[in-house]
C-alpha cells in the first residue's frame, strides 16, 4: 500500500480549474478527438445504470491511449433532481491507471472537469465550423454546463452578444449577472422565442426530452454545438434542423446509440446512419471538410466521450 500511494495523485476541482485554462482544454481536445478517429484511442460505448425509480443514472465510460500511456475510468452519476438539495447534478472520479503496469497513478474530481472538456469540445468545433465572423451567442440553458459553453465560444470568437433561454427567470437572470461579471460581455435574458433569429452560434445545454427551439427560427449560416442531451429518449436540436444541416459528431458509434437528437429521426424514417458528415477528429485531420458556405447550417452534436476526459487526466497526472 506504501508503494502503491507514493506516486499517486488526487485532485480536487479547484486544482483543475487551477491548471487547465480554457485556452490550454481546447488544445487538449484538439489531440483528444484526433487520436480518436485515427483509432489511438479505444473508448467502448459507455455502461449505463438507472436507478430504480429513475431519478438518476450512473455511466461508467472507460478509456484507453496508447498515445497517452494510460487507461482511464470516469464513473459520473447525473441526478436533475439535485437542484433542490443544493447538490450538484454532475458527479463523480477518474481513476488513471498506467498503460503499462496497470498501476493506479491519480483519481480526480469529474464534476468541473466534466464541464471544462464539454465546453472546450464546443469551443474547439466552434473555432472549426462556425463563421469567422460571427457576432452573436445563443445559449439554452443556464447552469454549470452553460456556463463553460459561454467559455468555450468566447476563447475562439469574439461575441458582441449573448442572449440566455432559460427555463426559470430567476435563475437565468442570476446566472447572466454572474457570466456578465466573469466575462465582461453584454448578456441578457431572451424575452421572445424569435429573438434566436438573431444568433450565428447556438449552444444548447439543457436536459429537454423534446426540442428547444423551432427551424424557422434560425437564422442562415448558423452553427449548433448540441450538448444537453446525452440519452436515445431526450432530443433537444429539432428533427428538421438534423435533417438539413451538415453533421458532425463526437464520435459515430456512441451518436448512434445513445444521441435522441439523431437516434430518434433515424428510428422516424427521416435520416440514415450516413446523415453524419464527419466526426469532429476528421476535421480537425483534414480528411473532411468543415464548413463550405456562409448559408450552411452546421452541428456538432456530443453525447460525451471518455477521451476527453483521459486528455484532461494525462495532463494534471504527468504535467503537475
Amino acid at each position: 500500500m506504501k508503494n502503491f500511494m507514493r506516486g499517486f495523485k488526487q485532485f480536487t476541482k479547484e486544482d483543475i480549474r487551477k491548471k487547465i485554462s480554457m485556452g490550454k482544454a481546447i488544445e487538449l481536445m484538439r489531440e483528444a478527438f484526433l487520436q480518436l478517429s485515427a483509432g489511438v484511442a479505444q473508448v467502448p460505448v459507455r455502461t449505463v445504470i438507472d436507478s430504480h425509480d429513475q431519478s438518476g443514472r450512473v455511466l461508467f465510460m472507460p478509456s484507453y491511449s496508447s498515445a497517452y500511456g494510460l487507461f482511464g475510468l470516469k464513473m459520473v452519476s447525473v441526478f436533475d433532481h439535485n437542484t433542490r438539495p443544493n447538490l450538484p447534478i454532475i458527479q463523480g472520479m477518474i481513476m488513471v491507471m498506467d498503460g503499462q503496469t496497470g498501476t493506479p497513478l491519480g483519481l480526480l474530481d469529474a464534476e468541473y472537469l466534466t464541464a471544462l472538456r464539454t465546453g472546450a469540445a464546443s469551443g474547439l468545433a466552434t473555432d472549426l465550423l462556425a463563421r469567422k465572423n460571427s457576432e452573436i451567442l445563443a445559449i439554452f440553458g443556464s447552469g454549470t454546463q452553460a456556463e463553460t459553453q459561454l467559455e468555450g465560444v468566447l476563447a475562439v470568437r469574439p461575441m458582441k452578444e449573448v442572449i440566455v433561454f432559460g427555463k426559470t427567470p430567476s435563475k437565468t437572470a442570476s446566472f447572466c449577472q454572474r457570466m456578465a461579471e466573469k466575462f465582461s460581455i453584454g448578456i441578457r435574458a431572451a424575452t421572445a422565442p424569435h429573438e434566436l433569429n438573431r444568433a450565428d452560434i447556438i449552444c444548447a445545454a439543457t436536459t429537454s426530452s423534446t426540442p428547444v427551439f423551432q427551424k424557422n427560427n434560425l437564422k442562415k449560416g448558423v452553427h449548433i454545438n448540441g450538448i444537453g442531451s446525452y440519452k436515445p429518449t431526450m432530443q433537444e436540436i429539432p428533427r428538421e434542423v438534423i435533417q438539413h444541416a451538415t453533421l458532425i459528431v463526437d464520435q459515430r458509434t456512441a451518436s448512434l446509440t445513445e444521441a435522441g437528437d439523431i437516434v430518434i429521426p433515424i428510428r422516424q424514417g427521416f435520416i440514415t446512419n450516413d446523415h453524419i458528415y464527419a466526426e469532429l477528429g476528421e476535421i480537425i485531420s483534414g480528411s473532411k471538410k468543415g464548413r463550405t458556405s456562409d448559408d450552411q447550417i452546421t452541428v456538432f452534436k456530443s453525447v460525451g466521450n471518455a477521451i476527453q476526459d483521459l486528455a484532461l487526466a494525462h495532463w494534471m497526472v504527468k504535467k503537475n
